[in-house]
């Protein structure tokens, strides 16, 4: 079951990447968004063999953050990214049902956010 979520993920950062090269910003967003979830949601799995059901990236970087002793890691990735936190968020509803607007600076960042993530959580290839 939980191999799926990462399977999934990878899945999102390419159409997020296939989004981005369309210029289609709000999609791009979305999917990263659905990739940050994702890509946690497999690390709490493997180390607790459940998750929270919840959308909040906040909430589950918390919850990594308690299971692999790494709080104080995470404490500091949300506070240097708590912006783009809240815009991935935002992107998880807005883009799927309103035309959110986002800009490509606005997913770059969230690309360089993705990259320190999975470096965080031992993801990084």
């Amino acid at each position: 079951m939980g191999e799926i979520l990462k399977e999934r993920a990878d899945e999102f950062v390419k159409l997020a990447e296939y989004a981005y090269k369309r210029k289609r910003y709000d999609l791009a967003m979305f999917n990263l968004e659905q990739a940050v979830q994702l890509y946690l949601k497999y690390k709490i799995w493997q180390k607790l063999g459940d998750f929270e059901k919840t959308h909040s990236i906040t909430k589950l970087l918390k919850d990594f953050g308690r299971a692999y002793k790494r709080s104080k890691a995470v404490n500091k990735l949300i506070k240097e990214n708590r912006k783009l936190i809240n815009d991935l968020e935002v992107a998880y509803i807005e883009s799927r049902y309103l035309p959110a607007q986002f800009f490509k600076e606005d997913v770059d960042k969230a690309f360089e956010f993705l990259n320190k993530l999975k470096k965080l959580i031992n993801l990084q290839k």
